[in-house]
Protein backbone atom coordinates (compact mmCIF):
# COMPACT_ATOMS: atom_id res chain seq x y z
CA UNK A 1 0.00 0.00 0.00
CA UNK A 2 1.46 3.46 -0.13
CA UNK A 3 2.89 5.48 1.78
CA UNK A 4 0.45 8.39 1.81
CA UNK A 5 -3.20 5.90 0.97
CA UNK A 6 -2.12 4.38 4.57
CA UNK A 7 -1.78 7.40 6.69
CA UNK A 8 -4.52 8.08 5.03
CA UNK A 9 -6.57 5.40 6.12
CA UNK A 10 -4.59 5.42 9.41
CA UNK A 11 -5.33 9.32 9.83
CA UNK A 12 -9.27 8.37 9.28
CA UNK A 13 -9.86 5.62 11.30
CA UNK A 14 -8.49 7.35 14.21
CA UNK A 15 -10.33 10.20 13.62
CA UNK A 16 -13.80 8.35 13.38
CA UNK A 17 -13.37 6.68 16.50
CA UNK A 18 -12.67 10.09 18.42
CA UNK A 19 -14.52 12.68 16.93
CA UNK A 20 -14.96 14.95 19.84
CA UNK A 21 -11.79 18.15 19.52
CA UNK A 22 -12.37 19.47 22.73
CA UNK A 23 -8.98 18.34 23.96
CA UNK A 24 -6.87 19.09 20.95
CA UNK A 25 -3.79 20.77 20.62
CA UNK A 26 -3.01 24.37 18.84
CA UNK A 27 -2.56 23.89 15.41
CA UNK A 28 0.83 23.62 14.36
CA UNK A 29 1.72 24.23 10.50
CA UNK A 30 2.25 20.91 8.62
CA UNK A 31 0.43 18.93 11.46
CA UNK A 32 -2.44 17.95 9.07
CA UNK A 33 -1.90 13.69 8.69
CA UNK A 34 -0.65 11.14 10.02
CA UNK A 35 3.23 11.20 8.51
CA UNK A 36 5.44 8.93 6.69
CA UNK A 37 9.19 8.98 7.86
CA UNK A 38 10.76 12.25 8.70
CA UNK A 39 7.42 14.29 8.54
CA UNK A 40 5.50 16.08 10.79
CA UNK A 41 3.35 13.44 13.20
CA UNK A 42 -0.24 14.37 13.26
CA UNK A 43 -3.00 16.40 12.94
CA UNK A 44 -3.46 17.79 16.26
CA UNK A 45 -7.40 16.61 16.52
CA UNK A 46 -5.72 13.33 16.89
CA UNK A 47 -3.84 13.91 20.32
CA UNK A 48 -5.75 14.43 23.29
CA UNK A 49 -4.18 14.17 27.30
CA UNK A 50 -5.95 10.73 27.66
CA UNK A 51 -9.03 8.61 25.42
CA UNK A 52 -6.72 7.48 22.58
CA UNK A 53 -5.52 4.66 21.44
CA UNK A 54 -1.74 3.37 20.92
CA UNK A 55 -0.90 2.64 16.76
CA UNK A 56 1.39 0.69 15.63
CA UNK A 57 3.58 1.60 12.68
CA UNK A 58 5.66 0.47 10.06
CA UNK A 59 9.00 2.73 9.86
CA UNK A 60 10.37 1.14 7.16
CA UNK A 61 13.53 -1.56 6.11
CA UNK A 62 16.91 -1.90 5.50
CA UNK A 63 19.20 -4.61 4.46
CA UNK A 64 21.71 -6.65 6.42
CA UNK A 65 25.32 -6.96 5.02
CA UNK A 66 24.31 -11.06 4.89
CA UNK A 67 21.73 -10.62 2.55
CA UNK A 68 18.39 -10.41 4.83
CA UNK A 69 16.40 -7.44 5.67
CA UNK A 70 15.22 -5.65 8.91
CA UNK A 71 11.50 -4.71 9.09
CA UNK A 72 11.61 -1.71 11.87
CA UNK A 73 8.74 -0.82 13.37
CA UNK A 74 7.18 2.04 15.67
CA UNK A 75 4.37 3.39 17.53
CA UNK A 76 1.84 6.51 17.55
CA UNK A 77 0.47 6.82 21.72
CA UNK A 78 -2.39 9.59 21.00
CA UNK A 79 -1.96 10.61 24.03
CA UNK A 80 0.20 13.33 25.84
CA UNK A 81 -0.27 11.73 29.65
CA UNK A 82 -1.33 7.78 29.03
CA UNK A 83 1.24 5.52 29.32
CA UNK A 84 0.28 1.49 27.89
CA UNK A 85 1.22 -1.88 29.39
CA UNK A 86 -0.31 -4.03 26.80
CA UNK A 87 1.38 -7.45 27.79
CA UNK A 88 2.30 -10.08 24.56
CA UNK A 89 -1.10 -11.66 23.46
CA UNK A 90 -4.62 -11.00 22.32
CA UNK A 91 -3.79 -7.47 22.36
CA UNK A 92 0.32 -7.00 21.20
CA UNK A 93 0.76 -9.73 19.04
CA UNK A 94 3.14 -9.84 15.25
CA UNK A 95 2.40 -11.99 12.35
CA UNK A 96 3.95 -14.82 11.49
CA UNK A 97 4.20 -16.03 15.02
CA UNK A 98 7.88 -16.49 14.53
CA UNK A 99 8.19 -13.27 15.05
CA UNK A 100 5.93 -12.91 18.22
CA UNK A 101 7.11 -11.77 21.47
CA UNK A 102 9.89 -9.42 20.93
CA UNK A 103 7.90 -6.82 20.62
CA UNK A 104 7.53 -3.77 23.14
CA UNK A 105 4.61 -3.69 25.62
CA UNK A 106 5.29 -0.75 27.43
CA UNK A 107 4.25 2.39 25.31
CA UNK A 108 4.98 5.90 26.25
CA UNK A 109 3.08 8.87 25.71
CA UNK A 110 3.85 10.74 22.73
CA UNK A 111 6.80 12.97 22.85
CA UNK A 112 7.09 16.84 23.58
CA UNK A 113 7.06 17.62 19.74
CA UNK A 114 4.10 15.38 18.02
CA UNK A 115 5.81 13.16 17.07
CA UNK A 116 5.75 9.22 17.63
CA UNK A 117 8.35 6.65 18.67
CA UNK A 118 10.70 6.17 15.95
CA UNK A 119 11.90 2.11 15.46
CA UNK A 120 11.52 0.96 18.82
CA UNK A 121 11.96 -2.72 17.68
CA UNK A 122 12.79 -4.65 14.17
CA UNK A 123 12.33 -7.83 13.08
CA UNK A 124 15.01 -9.85 10.56
CA UNK A 125 13.37 -11.75 7.45
CA UNK A 126 15.40 -13.64 4.89
CA UNK A 127 16.33 -12.82 1.50
CA UNK A 128 14.08 -14.73 0.04
CA UNK A 129 10.69 -12.77 1.92
CA UNK A 130 9.32 -11.15 -1.12
CA UNK A 131 6.51 -9.63 -0.86
CA UNK A 132 5.02 -10.98 2.31
CA UNK A 133 3.82 -8.63 5.53
CA UNK A 134 5.35 -8.85 8.89
CA UNK A 135 2.01 -7.51 10.50
CA UNK A 136 1.96 -5.68 14.46
CA UNK A 137 -1.42 -5.20 15.79
CA UNK A 138 -3.00 -3.83 18.91
CA UNK A 139 -6.08 -3.96 20.56
CA UNK A 140 -7.78 -1.04 22.18
CA UNK A 141 -8.65 -2.30 25.36
CA UNK A 142 -11.60 0.21 26.25
CA UNK A 143 -13.02 -0.10 22.81
CA UNK A 144 -11.87 -3.32 21.12
CA UNK A 145 -10.56 -1.55 18.36
CA UNK A 146 -7.71 -2.81 16.42
CA UNK A 147 -4.83 -1.43 14.85
CA UNK A 148 -2.56 -3.24 12.61
CA UNK A 149 0.19 -1.99 10.65
CA UNK A 150 1.93 -4.27 7.87
CA UNK A 151 5.52 -4.60 7.21
CA UNK A 152 6.35 -4.94 2.94
CA UNK A 153 10.08 -4.90 1.61
CA UNK A 154 8.10 -4.00 -1.61
CA UNK A 155 8.18 -0.46 -1.53
CA UNK A 156 11.64 1.11 -2.47
CA UNK A 157 10.79 4.31 -0.38
CA UNK A 158 10.22 3.08 2.79
CA UNK A 159 14.31 2.12 2.74
CA UNK A 160 16.35 3.43 5.24
CA UNK A 161 20.67 4.19 4.72
CA UNK A 162 21.25 1.99 8.00
CA UNK A 163 23.36 2.64 9.80
CA UNK A 164 25.83 5.48 8.21
CA UNK A 165 23.84 7.70 5.75
CA UNK A 166 25.88 9.38 3.68
CA UNK A 167 22.85 11.93 2.49
CA UNK A 168 23.24 14.09 5.48
CA UNK A 169 27.21 12.74 6.27
CA UNK A 170 25.90 11.26 9.46
CA UNK A 171 26.06 8.16 11.71
CA UNK A 172 24.58 6.96 14.63
CA UNK A 173 26.34 6.70 18.27
CA UNK A 174 28.02 3.62 19.70
CA UNK A 175 26.79 2.05 22.89
CA UNK A 176 28.28 -0.61 25.05
CA UNK A 177 26.71 -1.45 27.67
CA UNK A 178 30.06 -3.30 29.21
CA UNK A 179 33.54 -1.83 29.50
CA UNK A 180 35.00 -4.36 27.16
CA UNK A 181 32.00 -5.76 25.91
CA UNK A 182 30.31 -5.36 22.12
CA UNK A 183 28.95 -2.04 21.05
CA UNK A 184 25.56 -1.42 19.04
CA UNK A 185 25.54 0.97 16.16
CA UNK A 186 21.64 1.64 14.62
CA UNK A 187 17.96 1.44 14.58
CA UNK A 188 18.22 -2.92 15.41
CA UNK A 189 15.79 -4.53 17.55
CA UNK A 190 16.21 -6.81 20.71
CA UNK A 191 16.67 -9.76 18.72
CA UNK A 192 19.42 -8.24 16.21
CA UNK A 193 21.05 -5.57 18.55
CA UNK A 194 23.46 -5.40 21.45
CA UNK A 195 21.75 -7.28 24.70
CA UNK A 196 23.75 -6.87 27.82
CA UNK A 197 24.31 -10.21 29.98
CA UNK A 198 21.14 -10.75 32.37
CA UNK A 199 21.12 -8.42 35.37
CA UNK A 200 19.65 -9.77 38.78
CA UNK A 201 18.35 -7.56 41.49
CA UNK A 202 15.25 -8.01 44.21
CA UNK A 203 11.98 -5.82 44.15
CA UNK A 204 12.94 -2.05 45.73
CA UNK A 205 16.14 -3.06 45.87
CA UNK A 206 18.10 -0.13 43.05
CA UNK A 207 20.09 -1.80 40.28
CA UNK A 208 23.09 0.52 38.44
CA UNK A 209 22.68 1.06 35.20
CA UNK A 210 25.61 2.71 32.89
CA UNK A 211 25.76 3.00 29.31
CA UNK A 212 29.08 4.17 27.35
CA UNK A 213 28.64 6.20 24.41
CA UNK A 214 30.85 7.79 21.54
CA UNK A 215 30.17 8.39 17.93
CA UNK A 216 32.82 7.73 14.88
CA UNK A 217 31.59 9.90 11.92
CA UNK A 218 33.54 8.82 9.22
CA UNK A 219 32.22 12.42 7.22
CA UNK A 220 32.81 14.73 10.14
CA UNK A 221 35.99 14.79 11.94
CA UNK A 222 34.62 18.03 13.69
CA UNK A 223 31.46 16.27 14.65
CA UNK A 224 31.13 17.72 18.15
CA UNK A 225 27.48 17.03 18.58
CA UNK A 226 26.07 16.46 22.43
CA UNK A 227 24.23 12.56 22.49
CA UNK A 228 21.06 12.65 23.97
CA UNK A 229 20.51 9.17 26.29
CA UNK A 230 17.64 7.82 27.35
CA UNK A 231 16.56 4.72 29.45
CA UNK A 232 13.02 3.29 29.75
CA UNK A 233 10.97 0.12 30.54
CA UNK A 234 10.46 -2.03 26.88
CA UNK A 235 9.10 -5.16 28.55
CA UNK A 236 7.95 -6.34 32.13
CA UNK A 237 5.11 -6.98 34.46
CA UNK A 238 5.64 -4.05 36.65
CA UNK A 239 6.60 -0.26 37.18
CA UNK A 240 10.25 0.78 36.78
CA UNK A 241 11.65 3.98 38.74
CA UNK A 242 14.91 5.53 37.47
CA UNK A 243 16.71 7.68 39.53
CA UNK A 244 17.95 10.41 37.42
CA UNK A 245 14.89 9.24 35.56
CA UNK A 246 16.48 9.23 31.73
CA UNK A 247 13.29 7.97 30.85
CA UNK A 248 10.88 10.46 29.03
CA UNK A 249 11.42 12.70 25.93
CA UNK A 250 11.31 15.74 28.34
CA UNK A 251 14.49 18.12 28.25
CA UNK A 252 14.47 17.10 32.43
CA UNK A 253 14.56 13.29 31.66
CA UNK A 254 17.07 13.06 29.56
CA UNK A 255 20.48 12.19 29.98
CA UNK A 256 23.58 14.14 27.87
CA UNK A 257 27.25 12.77 26.56
CA UNK A 258 29.11 15.54 25.70
CA UNK A 259 31.46 15.12 22.42
CA UNK A 260 34.93 16.00 24.34
CA UNK A 261 34.17 12.74 26.70
CA UNK A 262 35.31 10.48 23.51
CA UNK A 263 37.30 12.44 21.67
CA UNK A 264 39.97 12.33 23.89
CA UNK A 265 41.28 9.14 22.23
CA UNK A 266 39.65 6.42 19.66
CA UNK A 267 39.03 3.96 22.64
CA UNK A 268 37.45 6.61 25.25
CA UNK A 269 33.66 6.22 25.54
CA UNK A 270 31.52 8.79 27.45
CA UNK A 271 29.30 7.14 30.28
CA UNK A 272 25.41 8.11 31.35
CA UNK A 273 24.47 6.43 34.23
CA UNK A 274 21.02 5.65 36.18
CA UNK A 275 19.73 3.18 39.05
CA UNK A 276 16.37 1.50 38.07
CA UNK A 277 14.11 0.23 41.03
CA UNK A 278 11.36 -2.54 40.18
CA UNK A 279 7.95 -2.46 42.23
CA UNK A 280 7.33 -6.21 41.02
CA UNK A 281 9.17 -9.53 40.43
CA UNK A 282 9.51 -11.07 37.01
CA UNK A 283 11.72 -10.40 33.74
CA UNK A 284 11.99 -7.20 32.47
CA UNK A 285 13.58 -5.59 29.54
CA UNK A 286 14.86 -2.26 29.17
CA UNK A 287 16.02 -0.19 26.09
CA UNK A 288 18.49 2.34 26.17
CA UNK A 289 18.29 4.44 23.19
CA UNK A 290 21.14 7.11 22.12
CA UNK A 291 20.54 9.49 19.40
CA UNK A 292 22.45 12.61 17.85
CA UNK A 293 21.26 16.35 18.67
CA UNK A 294 20.21 18.16 15.07
CA UNK A 295 23.69 20.43 15.49
CA UNK A 296 25.29 22.89 17.29
CA UNK A 297 24.62 25.64 18.08
CA UNK A 298 21.13 25.28 18.33
CA UNK A 299 21.26 22.07 19.91
CA UNK A 300 20.19 22.45 23.11
CA UNK A 301 17.03 23.82 22.27
CA UNK A 302 16.55 21.15 19.62
CA UNK A 303 15.35 17.82 20.32
CA UNK A 304 15.36 14.26 18.19
CA UNK A 305 17.36 14.39 15.04
CA UNK A 306 14.51 13.44 12.48
CA UNK A 307 15.20 9.91 11.00
CA UNK A 308 18.90 9.63 11.69
CA UNK A 309 20.44 8.76 13.54
CA UNK A 310 20.49 6.73 16.48
CA UNK A 311 21.43 3.55 18.48
CA UNK A 312 19.09 1.06 20.57
CA UNK A 313 20.61 -1.24 22.92
CA UNK A 314 18.82 -3.82 25.89
CA UNK A 315 19.13 -4.84 29.26
CA UNK A 316 17.56 -7.89 30.48
CA UNK A 317 17.02 -7.66 34.25
CA UNK A 318 15.60 -10.83 36.73
CA UNK A 319 13.87 -9.03 39.80
CA UNK A 320 13.18 -11.58 42.82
Amino acid sequence: MPRSLLASLLFCVIAMLHPSFVDAQTRIPGWNRVAPPGGHQNDPQLVRATGGPVVPIFEGWFPNADGSYQLCFGYFNTNTETVFDIPVGPNNFVEPAEFNGLQPTHFEPQPDGGRRHYCVFSVTVPENWGDKDVRWTLVDELTGQEFSSPGRLVHSTYRHDEPLQPSRKNSPPKVRLQAEGPFSEGRLGFAQGLVAETLETSVGVPIELNARIRRDNPFREDDDRAVRVRFFKYQGPGNVEFTPDWSSWREENIGWVEASSWQESEFAYGEEKTEAVFSEAGEYILMVQAYNMVGRPAYETQDFEFWCCWTNAFIRVNVN
